[in-house]
């Protein structure tokens, strides 16, 4: 019974992590509320979109940004008569903003960006209009969308569910180590495979794809989802290293904290981002 509650704990942490880090990262879809003629309206705006724009491309003297991506907003309830428009400039930079409209189809508005290369950013503006009254959506801050390369789906989902296990894992090592006299030196061991394949081997492959670089972490830059998977990779090693002759169970429980605190930084939290001076990405930005 000690086992399933430890288990049910781990489940729940877990959960609760991931939940948290859907809400608060930066790439996730900004959620919108607003009212207009009595009426209150609800939608999601994203902040992270794919382009077929690669590196090579942006490097040309040559190229041009001609190419869209297209992105639907849908909006809740079913408005009636109201318009949407975004003004738009990439990020950071302060240049004239530009102004997309959007065309309106089935309770969805349709709009569009100029397509960036990997790591690219773009801050847009959302308007609705309605008559004579209009609502700016985000005015002080801006809505920021960074743009990224496909991945395949056969990388990406192991690279999640690896991950995931890997936290579920190390949430119910910490807390048998806490709570039981339960032998974990081999979970504290699956705990460092999962990530080492999950975080270190298939994380930058997906890097690689989404952003062209395999590694932005430490020594080489400040992308924070780099350097937290390596902290926390480094943490499980040592408590599992010391663990080996002589039992000092409170290592499993600091690996494991540390392993929390990291999940829950946000993901892409100072990440990659395209430098149109440089025509290179660079790392550790917003």
């Amino acid at each position: 019974m000690k086992s399933f509650l430890i288990w049910l704990c781990a489940v729940v942490l877990t959960l609760s992590a991931v939940v948290y880090q859907r809400l608060t990262g930066p790439t996730n879809p900004k959620r919108v509320e607003f009212s207009m003629d009595g009426t209150d309206y609800n939608c999601k705006f994203p902040r992270s979109m794919e382009t077929l724009v690669t590196l090579d491309e942006a490097s040309s003297e040559s190229f041009v940004f001609s190419n869209k991506t297209f992105f639907d907003v849908p909006i809740k309830p079913t408005p009636e008569d109201i318009s949407l428009k975004i003004m738009y400039r990439r990020y950071p930079g302060e240049g004239e903003l530009e102004v997309s409209l959007a065309t309106y189809n089935d309770g969805k508005y349709r709009l569009s960006l100029p397509s960036q290369p990997p790591a690219g950013k773009i801050i847009y503006y959302p308007v609705f209009e309605k008559g004579e009254n209009s609502i700016i959506i985000e005015s002080d801050s801006g809505i920021i969308t960074r743009f990224k390369s496909p991945v395949p789906s056969s990388l990406l989902i192991p690279h999640v569910i690896l991950m995931f296990i890997a936290m579920l894992m190390s949430n119910f090592t910490g807390l048998a180590a806490l709570l039981s006299d339960k032998k974990v030196i081999k979970h504290a061991l699956l705990v460092i495979i999962l990530i080492g394949i999950g975080g270190l081997i298939l994380g930058p492959m997906v890097q690689k794809f989404a952003f062209g670089e395999y590694w932005t972490g430490w020594p080489f830059g400040g992308d924070l989802t780099d350097n937290k998977t390596l902290v926390a990779f480094l943490f499980w090693v040592t408590a599992w290293f010391f663990n080996r002759k002589q039992s000092r169970r409170y290592l499993y429980i600091i690996a494991a904290a540390v392993m929390l605190l990291v999940y829950c930084i946000p993901h892409s939290t100072a990440g990659s981002q395209y430098d149109y001076e440089k025509g290179s990405v660079v790392t550790g930005r917003r």
